[in-house]
This record gives C-alpha cells, sequence and structure tokens, in this order.
C-alpha cells in the first residue's frame, strides 16, 4: 500500500497578461509548467515535486490584478507533456465572488508571518491548512452576505412550538442543556419526533432556517471512523489517499465560521460502534475540551499534518430510538460525554387540536387520542416491553385535509401499529389481536 499523505495546500500566482483565472469554467482542467520560457527551473521547484494529486490551491491573479480570484485542485501531479514539457494540472474548484484584494489580505495580522506574503516573487507557494482555512473562510463570508435575506426565514422558538405537542417549558429546558453540554441524546420509542425535534432545536439557535448550518447523517452497523473522521480511500490510479470524513469537513466549515452556531445531527446514533465510530474524538468532544488549545493529531496523521480540534461553535444532537433491542448499549464513555433525553408520546390536548386543524372531527381525534394513551399504558405495564416501546405520536401527524379519515385511521393501524405490536408481543398473537380490536373499535 503506498504511504499515505496529508493533503498540501498552495498558493499559484498567475500572470494576467498571460491568462485570466475569469476566463476558465468549473471543473476546466487547465496546466501549469515548472519551467518558464527560458528552460529555467521556476523559483522553489521543489514544490512543483512536491504537488500531489487532491492537494488544494488558492489562484491568485499577480500584477495588476492582484487578487485572489479562485481555488483550484489538483489534479495530476508532475508530469511530462510532449507540448509543454513538465507541467502540473489542476482544475477550477470554486470561484471567488467578490476578488480579495492584495492589500486586503496584508492587513490581516494572522498573515503577517505566511510565506507568499514576505516574498511574493515567484510561481508557487506553500501556505499551511490553517492559513487556507482562514481564505475559505473569507470566500464562505461574501456566500453568506450575498444570500439574500429574504432566502434565509427567520425562525425563533415561538416557531418551533407551533409545531411541537410539548410545551414551552420542556423545549427551553432541552434548548438550555443543549447549550451548555453542547452533546445530547434525544432517545424516546418510535414515532416521538426525535429528529423533527432535533432540526427545530438547531433553527431555533440558528435564528434561521439556516440548512447550511446543519449536518445530518445516519449511523449503521458498517459506519466507521473513514466515513466518519478521516481514512484512507482508492484514488483510482491504483493507490490510495487520505479523505476526510463528513464530521471533520463540517469541522472545518465551523471553525472557518467561527462565533456562528453549527449543528451535526446523527440519526439512530445508537446503531453504530460508537467508540470505534468516534475514535479520539470521544475527548475532543467534551464540552470543556473544544478550541484549538486542545488539538491534537488524528489516527491517519503524519508529522507533517495539522493537529485537529472541535470548535466551541459546533453542537451535536444524536437521535436514538429506545425499542429497538437488538441494538448495544451506550458505552459508559460515551454516554459520559452526552446528556440523554427522553422524549414521550403527547397524545394531548395540544395534539388533538392539531388533528383538528388539519380537519379531523374534534370527538374523533379525542377518541384516537385516548384510544393510543390506553394502548400505550398497556405497553408500558408489560415487564418485558415498558415505557421504551411506546405508540408515539408522529405515526398520527399525516393527516391531509379532505382525506378520508376513517381510510386513513385503518391505514395506519393496520399497516404501521399492528405490525409493531406483532413484533412485540410475537408469542402472544391473542394479546396483538384484542389490543388491534380496540384501535379499530373506536369507530
Amino acid at each position: 500500500m503506498p504511504q499515505k499523505n496529508a493533503r498540501n495546500y498552495w498558493w499559484l500566482n498567475v500572470n494576467p497578461r498571460l491568462w485570466s483565472i475569469d476566463s476558465f469554467k468549473l471543473g476546466q482542467v487547465q496546466s501549469y509548467t515548472s519551467h518558464n520560457e527560458f528552460d529555467h527551473k521556476r523559483r522553489i521547484y521543489k514544490y512543483f515535486e512536491a504537488v500531489k494529486k487532491g492537494d488544494l490551491v488558492i489562484g491568485y491573479e499577480s500584477t495588476p490584478v492582484k487578487q485572489i480570484k479562485a481555488i483550484f485542485e489538483i489534479t495530476e501531479a508532475l508530469h511530462f507533456d510532449p507540448y509543454h514539457g513538465e507541467i502540473i494540472s489542476f482544475k477550477m474548484k470554486e470561484k471567488v465572488p467578490e476578488p480579495i484584494d492584495w492589500i486586503e489580505l496584508k492587513s490581516i495580522q494572522f498573515f503577517k508571518d505566511s510565506e507568499v506574503l514576505k516574498n511574493n516573487q515567484g510561481s508557487l507557494f506553500k501556505i499551511t491548512e490553517d492559513e487556507f482555512e482562514a481564505i475559505q473562510a473569507m470566500i464562505d463570508a461574501q456566500k453568506e452576505a450575498m444570500i439574500s435575506e429574504d432566502v434565509l426565514i427567520p425562525y425563533e422558538k415561538k416557531d418551533a412550538l407551533v409545531d411541537l405537542f410539548m410545551d414551552e417549558e420542556q423545549f427551553e429546558e432541552i434548548l438550555e442543556t443543549l447549550k451548555y453540554k453542547k452533546n445530547i441524546i434525544l432517545q424516546g420509542p418510535p414515532g416521538v419526533g426525535k429528529t423533527f425535534i432535533a432540526k427545530r432545536l438547531a433553527y431555533t439557535l440558528v435564528g434561521t432556517q439556516d440548512d447550511s448550518r446543519i449536518k445530518m447523517v445516519q449511523f449503521h452497523q458498517s459506519y466507521s471512523y473513514e466515513d466518519f473522521i478521516q481514512g484512507l480511500r482508492p484514488d483510482g490510479d491504483g493507490g490510495f489517499k487520505l479523505k476526510n470524513g463528513v464530521f471533520y469537513e463540517f469541522c472545518r466549515q465551523a471553525q472557518r465560521n467561527a462565533g456562528i452556531d453549527h449543528f451535526f445531527i446523527i440519526d439512530e446514533i445508537n446503531r453504530g460502534n460508537l467508540s470505534k465510530i468516534f475514535g479520539e474524538l470521544l475527548l475532543l468532544i467534551e464540552s470543556d475540551k473544544r478550541g484549538r488549545v486542545n488539538e491534537m493529531p488524528l489516527t491517519y496523521g503524519d508529522k507533517d499534518s495539522e493537529p485537529f480540534y472541535v470548535p466551541e461553535n459546533l453542537y451535536i444532537i444524536g437521535t436514538m430510538n429506545t425499542a429497538d433491542r437488538s441494538l448495544a448499549m451506550i458505552d459508559y464513555a460515551l454516554r459520559r460525554r452526552f446528556a440523554f433525553i427522553t422524549l414521550e408520546p403527547l397524545f394531548n390536548q395540544k395534539f388533538e387540536i392539531y388533528l383538528v386543524q388539519k380537519g379531523v372531527e374534534k370527538s374523533f381525534a379525542e377518541r384516537l387520542s385516548k384510544a393510543i394513551t390506553q394502548l400505550n399504558q398497556v405497553i408500558s405495564n408489560d415487564k418485558n416491553l415498558q415505557k421504551g416501546f411506546q405508540i408515539g405520536h408522529s405515526y398520527f401527524s399525516t393527516f391531509a385535509n379532505e382525506e378520508d379519515t376513517r381510510k386513513w385511521y385503518r391505514r395506519i393501524v393496520n399497516l404501521e401499529i399492528a405490525p409493531l405490536l406483532e413484533e412485540y408481543w410475537f408469542d402472544n398473537e391473542e394479546k396483538v389481536r384484542t389490543e388491534i380490536k380496540k384501535l379499530l373499535d373506536i369507530f
């Protein structure tokens, strides 16, 4: 197996008198020679030799333009071309909406020790990952500023509560827990709206329905550290390259947008092997271990790799189905790092009002609520099931105006509730029939 190498970051000076970055198209492959027109090696030739496929490059137009205009990605390392000699190849990955001026960059204290700012005479310069991320953050900020305020819908706690059947006090308590602990798991039986609530918690704290600040994944038995954090993946050329996982990339996004809250939602969090998936991040996700001061090298990193940290503006919300018997217990190391919040079925007055507003008759909404509440009591009293196996209210949140109420209800009972009860009481068919009959008899 080829030796693993971390991604490099570069700065490429483009002479606007010869070609303009503005003329490039996204994804279009370009090349740059390692020798000048006199066939002399370009300044710091060793950088051309070090370039690898997958490296990222800041595209800068030199004098007289003097602006950062694009982000490139290397498509092929240094190689021989019969027409142009030794070249590196790259494609445009991203255009800068508003080009960043050289003067603006020089005025930022963070870049004062950057190699490229100390001496910009040359073609290709090596920059650090932090320097690249800082420039990327400036580009991201431009994009965010360009989004119309009409597109980002303001979202407050009162907006979240319109869609939820819990009371304001409970919702506020969950918000406060998330803010201080930074990691929570919403647990409960099927159909209590765990994922639904998770997104509304995020929207409320963000203040808008901005999905760019929210990332959702679902764990499963095959989910790995390599999917989540970082790992080696085939590069298409018979070798392997280091590829960042979804959580790593989202953390980098949050780091670039310091001070702006980001939310990572993990659906079915207990379906994965959590210790293996999180790896060394078991330490870094703790609320008091966040930030650059606690950064550490990752499993696949080498001596030249930038250390990693989980930023303080990133929150993790997991959801866990308490009725899945096939899942192992959450290990204690991870349990200590999360606050566990139990959600229960809410067949209350707020739920009944919701059904009536959707077009269900008031008397039937009351009978439905009473029937499922009684069934949940039977389930809770069963010593082999108990509260974690109750029926959630989300099963009955799908009614559409002018739909046939009887058909809608019978469909849910026969196709969704009945199979669940058959699984719960697989050794007691009579009990299943009795409870299903009780539900169907409310008409």
